[in-house]
């Protein structure tokens, strides 16, 4: 069974067993690494399992840097692909930015320490945990469990930061103050789309050679299961480990692909929509 079976059976399992979204995310981002293997079902199972409309930015402390402001172009302009990264990064050498992804109301990067540790940012509209800290933490002793910080970032707005790697309350408190308020920098191959009439971004993630897209009607609303009137691309280098086609259990089993230059662009809709998808399909530049 390859990487895309596993993935669409998780997501036919997330419809009606619904697993934590955390996990979920968890292994759908894991998924989207191993690029085109994945293809647009690791996309669709970002999709189930997080959010809802709208995507916010970091505010930093006031005591380092003046606040954030929230990313107006993915919200006022839903249709803008590929959406603007959100502001906020690790400024931090000694790890490597994997990929960002955005959602409405939601906004990630990952990040990666000798191939062997992982540091997320996560940052949600609403109400954080009533396990969250008040707000940024300034001092160590703050910090129950340095692997995992949570805090209320402002009215509306929650960050977490987690990281896999072994690190004392200090050693994290350190890592938080490299936070900024600059986007991300990754040159990943998706110039633009034509975006049909009536979708609109729901999910977007850039690494450095690969880019996946979903577009629905009403991104507030997407979720598990998948709205069948919903487009999932991805656009990943060629590989010889190509992705099987979609089962017609699968949420969007109609399946098209494009070849440019190095890269492989493939789709997934309902069969009602194969006409938008190929338009889209049809529509893709690369930056190179």
């Amino acid at each position: 069974m390859t990487d895309l079976d596993d993935l669409r059976s998780a997501l036919r399992a997330r419809e009606s067993l619904a697993p934590d979204p955390d996990a979920v995310l968890a292994v759908a981002t894991r998924r989207i690494r191993r690029r085109r293997t994945t293809g647009v079902a690791a996309v669709a199972l970002a999709v189930a399992a997080i959010g809802a409309g709208g995507v916010v930015l970091l505010d930093r402390d006031t005591a380092t840097a003046p606040p954030a402001v929230t990313l107006g172009s993915a919200s006022a302009s839903p249709e803008q692909v590929p959406p603007a990264a959100p502001a906020v990064s690790l400024e931090d050498g000694s790890w490597t930015l994997l990929f960002w992804a955005v959602q409405p109301h939601f906004a990630s990067l990952h990040y990666a320490q000798d191939h062997r540790y992982g540091f997320e940012i996560e940052v949600r509209d609403g109400t954080a945990p009533g396990s969250a800290l008040a707000a940024k933490p300034t001092t160590a002793g703050q910090l129950a469990d340095p692997r995992s910080v949570t805090w209320q970032d402002g009215p509306g707005r929650w960050i977490r930061v987690r990281t896999t790697k072994p690190v004392t309350a200090a050693e994290m408190l350190a890592l938080l103050t490299k936070l900024r308020g600059t986007p991300p920098v990754i040159a990943s191959p998706l110039k633009s789309v034509r975006v049909p009439q009536g979708q609109k971004v729901t999910t977007f993630t850039s690494e450095p050679e690969t880019n996946t897209l979903v577009l629905c009607p009403d991104p507030e609303k997407a979720g598990a299961p998948l709205d069948n009137r919903c487009l999932a691309l991805t656009v990943s280098l060629t590989s010889s480990n190509a992705a099987s086609p979609p089962s017609p259990e699968d949420p969007l089993p109609a399946y098209h692909q494009r070849a440019i230059g190095a890269y492989t662009v493939e789709i997934a809709s309902s069969h009602a929509n194969e006409p938008a998808a190929l338009a889209l399909l049809d529509s893709v530049q690369l930056a190179r």
